[in-house]
């Protein structure tokens, strides 16, 4: 329902004021007003109107939003992506529940491993760092705030009724309490995925072993905008690559694997010398589909699901509807990596997880 405290008109406020004299007497906590509902994955639950998000597969991630808007992009999102969830809580103008009552609730949750926050404004933004100071770690936390320009700060108000506040302020709090801040929607999704799905790297160091050379250097790119490392292979790693790839290939990191498209024991060796390489934290696995390399997936996939990320895996395998949909869903499914959908996003999402690997040693005294 709408026409509470976000509405121009000062009987809302009222009208929100009494709804919640209400609720806290009676000891009732209430979600909204102001919200499309909520979804409990686990428990087949959905207190909403959108009975579309009971098709979301079940997963660890949990998504607290103060927009409908961006809760159904997110959940469509994530089922475009195969994204698991169990939780969606859209809430509102926060009455009597708020991020700081719901973040502690899913750091107990079992089926939540991590969380996922949309932030506009808080009235108590004390209230919400404190909480989640006394749980830091204990489950990842990503967040993603809009309202840094001053339409976007008005819009807010109008929105659920909270100022959105100083974009710089809020991103430094939710920093020093161990929260991964980024800086959109996709990018919420794709590092919550990652957090829920992979190791986190033990170094910047990565490895881009793609099907084709243009991806692998928008991959690139990336990485180092990013602060990541390209590494440099092992001599016997390299030696390998040179003998399974001819001279016209890139053999160096980032590789071309594109002239082994026929030769799925060849592109099989590469990865597996990778990944075995102490010289690489992380790998990036790109493929576009193209007719000949086809078999391409199904021939690399034993090796990655025996192998289930003893480093991390993240992949862009794009192919038109239906030709790798099945074994890419076995590789998620299997644990062996996540598939995401362009290599720039790919090498972001990496980066993501060497940024919060970062943090942890922070706050264990390891890094100063």
């Amino acid at each position: 329902s709408a026409g509470f405290r976000e509405i121009d008109d000062s009987q809302g406020a009222v009208l929100q004021k009494t709804l919640a004299e209400l609720a806290n007497k009676a000891g009732i906590p209430v979600i909204g007003p102001n919200t499309f509902g909520m979804v409990n994955l686990h428990i087949d639950l959905n207190a909403s109107f959108t009975p579309e998000f009971s098709w979301l597969p079940k997963g660890g991630i949990a998504l607290v939003s103060q927009s409908g808007g961006i809760s159904h992009l997110l959940g469509f999102m994530a089922m475009r992506q195969n994204a698991g969830v169990s939780k969606i809580v859209g809430l509102g103008n926060r009455l009597n529940v708020d991020f700081s009552e719901m973040v502690p609730y899913l750091m107990q949750d079992s089926d939540t491993r991590v969380i996922a926050l949309y932030l506009e404004g808080l009235d108590e933004p004390r209230r919400l760092m404190e909480a989640m100071k006394q749980t830091r770690f204990v489950k990842p936390v990503v967040a993603y705030k809009t309202g840094s320009s001053r339409t976007g700060n008005q819009a807010s108000l109008s929105h659920t009724g909270s100022l959105a506040g100083r974009q710089e302020i809020y991103e430094g709090a939710l920093k020093q309490c161990g929260v991964l801040y980024v800086d959109g929607a996709e990018t919420l999704l794709d590092a919550s995925r990652a957090l829920s799905l992979c190791p986190l790297p033990e170094g910047r160091r990565v490895a881009v072993l793609s099907g084709q050379a243009g991806p692998a250097m928008a991959a690139s790119d990336v990485c180092e905008t990013e602060g990541m490392e390209i590494a440099a292979f092992h001599p016997d790693t390299q030696g390998l690559i040179n003998t399974l790839l001819p001279p016209l290939a890139l053999r160096t990191n980032p590789v071309d694997m594109g002239p082994a498209w026929y030769n799925t024991s060849a592109i099989e060796g590469i990865i597996g010398a990778v990944m075995e390489d102490r010289n690489v934290d992380a790998i990036l696995l790109l493929m576009m589909f193209a007719s000949a390399n086809r078999a391409a997936v199904s021939g690399f996939s034993d090796l990655l699901l025996k192998w289930k990320q003893r480093k991390p895996v993240v992949a862009c395998l794009i192919a038109p509807p239906g030709i790798w949909d099945e074994e890419v869903g076995r590789l998620e499914e299997g644990g062996a990596l996540i598939n995401v959908p362009t290599p720039e996003r790919a090498a972001k999402t990496l980066a993501l997880l060497w940024e919060y690997e970062k943090m942890k040693r922070r706050n264990n005294g390891m890094l100063e």
